[in-house]
C-alpha cells in the first residue's frame, strides 16, 4: 500500500502535528524506498510504502540534524533521468538523500519550512 498522511499520524506523539508532506523516495546508500516524507513540529518522519505489513519508518529529530540542504539548481547526472531535484540530510553518521518527488514544485517550500525548524 502507498503510505499516506494516515500512516504518518500512526507514529506521532500526542503533542505532534504534521505541517507539510512530500511523496518521494529515501536513499540511504544501501536501500531505497518510496513513501511519504512528513515535517512535523518536532521532527522529520519518512514512512515507506508497503505490501503486506507495516512499512519501514525513519525519524529525524530537528535538533540532531548536522546538515540539511537541497539542489536548488538542476543537477546533470549520467543516468536515464538527466535532471533530479534532491534534499540532502546529514544525521549523525548517516547521509540520507530524498529524491524522485511526485510534486517537485513543493520541494522548495518544504525545504524552507524544515530549514526554519533546524
Amino acid at each position: 500500500m502507498k503510505a499516506n498522511l494516515e500512516t504518518v499520524k500512526e507514529y506521532l506523539q500526542s503533542n505532534e502535528e504534521v505541517i507539510s508532506t512530500l511523496y518521494c523516495a529515501i536513499n540511504l546508500g544501501y536501500v531505497s524506498r518510496s513513501g511519504i516524507l512528513a515535517a512535523t513540529n518536532k521532527k522529520l518522519l519518512f514512512c515507506a510504502d508497503y505490501m503486506f505489513r507495516k512499512g519501514f519508518k525513519w525519524e529525524y529529530e530537528y535538533a540532531e540534524v548536522n546538515h540539511f540542504n537541497h539542489t536548488n539548481v538542476i543537477d546533470v547526472e549520467i543516468s536515464s533521468i538527466p535532471a533530479i531535484k534532491k534534499i540532502i540530510l546529514n544525521y549523525g553518521d548517516d547521509f540520507i538523500v530524498f529524491d524522485n518527488f511526485s510534486t517537485p514544485s513543493k520541494v522548495n517550500p518544504f525545504y524552507e519550512l524544515v530549514q526554519s525548524k533546524i
